[in-house]
């Protein structure tokens, strides 16, 4: 992901801001092998504080997802808002919070995947209609008639 520019925010007054728009490709994100992530597009502002940047920001990441009931993908759109300070002093920065590089720019990409990860949902459906696989024949029942349902079965 690109970084943001933030040099002439850091010589501006506290509470000046400054917005930046995001569209970028989800390729080299380390999301979960079950999430295939596409395209995150939003809108940043960046508010300067006393020591710190502030970085809010509505988002919407495009994703293929594995679907819990039938295990086909299926394209979503996960929204979710951003919110994180950034240290402008990196040497009073501890190694967990995130700052401005010496190039006076910011990363958002950790930040970004991290936000992805905590809003996939817990249930992941390709519709809310879908009937899933048979378990007796395997079958997806969105595509075919189940094969085995008048079959009588030995044990």
């Amino acid at each position: 992901m690109e970084k943001i520019d933030t040099k002439k925010l850091l010589i501006a007054e506290t509470g000046a801001k400054q917005a930046a728009e995001i569209s970028e490709t989800l390729k080299g994100f380390d999301l979960p092998e079950t999430v295939e992530g596409k395209r995150v597009i939003g809108r940043v502002v960046i508010t300067k504080l006393d020591d710190s940047l502030l970085v809010k920001g509505d988002f919407v990441a495009g994703v293929i997802l594995i679907c819990d009931r039938c295990l086909e993908n299926f394209k979503a759109h996960i929204p979710f808002r951003l919110e994180r300070d950034y240290n402008i002093d990196r040497s009073q920065a501890s190694a967990e919070e995130l700052f401005v590089d010496k190039y006076g720019q910011i990363d958002l990409t950790e930040p970004i995947r991290e936000e992805i990860i905590l809003n996939i949902p817990l249930h992941n459906l390709c519709s809310e209609k879908c009937l899933g696989i048979c378990q007796g024949c395997g079958v997806n029942l969105n595509n075919e008639k189940c094969c085995c349902k008048n079959k009588k079965r030995s044990n």
